[in-house]
């Protein structure tokens, strides 16, 4: 696969300790992302910024939640003073918590406010930026009514999940929609949006072959050997997986206290890891109360996928 291949970020989940141990056991993103680094009462998250200092990749994008212009142009200074070079703005977020700060999708509600974070983009000309947005909020048409201010943006690219924001990850992405987005921005194209399989990523490029690359995170939980596939590399055996996992849970363990803790963080990776597996071994992975149980569970699950 000759197109740009990129990790998306998942909220809680691909944190620097995951996106660490992926690159190292299965590698193939061309660039990977970190979950949104936000702005809470007035001050930048200071987690978000010590998981960026902790960070080693060298093809890693810092990812901003902005709410308005003030708001970009404090986390770009921050990250900028990290000797970051680029910057991802998301005003995809479709999630409700989000949307009631005035962030994310929302922003397709309020124009005006969205034009004036891309006018402040632009004129910080150390930083290059690309966008992550959805086709709108209420609908997949919001997007015309901004999409000469997207368009008279210097940016790098764009990646459009092709939702609106109110459907979360409900329905069909809209792929009319996409095309008509497609036909009119004059930025380089990644698409993102229910690409589980390479099949789905080869359908998409067979439909779109003018796009510049995929963007994938749910379907790389579910298969964490999904981009050596489409990058042709040799595939990880399940040893891999269990090296990956092992390293995973116990870099969780060394930083947090107790095993509900710790459980409270591997637990949602098996939402979507081995979607295939019998049900009843993914209830004993969540059912599990002890770290113990817990890894005895996850053998099981492994050994019956073998």
């Amino acid at each position: 696969m000759t197109k740009e291949i990129h990790l998306a970020p998942l909220q809680g989940l691909t944190d620097v300790v995951f996106r660490r141990l992926f690159m190292h056991y299965y590698g193939g993103a061309d660039y990977c992302y970190t979950p949104f680094i936000r702005i809470e009462r007035g001050d930048i998250r200071q987690r978000d910024l010590r998981e960026l200092d902790a960070d080693e990749l060298p093809n890693l994008v810092p990812q901003i939640l902005p709410a308005n212009a003030d708001e970009l142009n404090l986390l770009t200074e921050a990250i900028a003073s990290r000797g970051y070079k680029r910057i991802d703005i998301n005003m995809g977020c479709p999630f409700p918590p989000i949307a009631a700060h005035g962030k994310g999708c929302v922003l397709f509600n309020y124009p005006d406010r969205l034009r004036s974070i891309l006018s402040a983009a632009a004129h910080n000309s150390n930083i290059e930026y690309s966008l992550k947005i959805r086709l709108g909020f209420t609908s997949c048409d919001q997007w015309q009514e901004v999409i000469s201010d997207i368009n008279n943006t210097p940016l790098r690219h764009i990646t459009v999940h092709a939702r609106y924001g109110k459907q979360q990850y409900k329905g069909e992405c809209d792929k009319n929609a996409f095309r008509e987005f497609l036909n009119q921005c004059k930025h380089p194209v990644i698409y993102n949006g229910d690409l589980l399989t390479t099949a789905d990523v080869d359908d998409i490029c067979n439909q779109f072959p003018e796009i510049k690359g995929v963007m994938i995170g749910r379907g790389l939980l579910a298969d964490p050997t999904l981009f050596c596939q489409l990058k042709g590399l040799e595939v990880p055996t399940t040893d891999t997986f269990r090296r990956f996992h092992s390293e995973l849970l116990d870099a969780h363990i060394s930083h947090m206290s107790g095993d509900k803790q710790v459980l409270g963080k591997m637990k949602p990776y098996w939402e979507y890891l081995f979607p295939n597996a019998p049900k009843r071994l993914h209830k004993n992975i969540q059912k599990a109360n002890k770290i113990d149980l817990y890894t005895a569970a996850v053998a099981a699950l492994i050994q019956e996928e073998i």
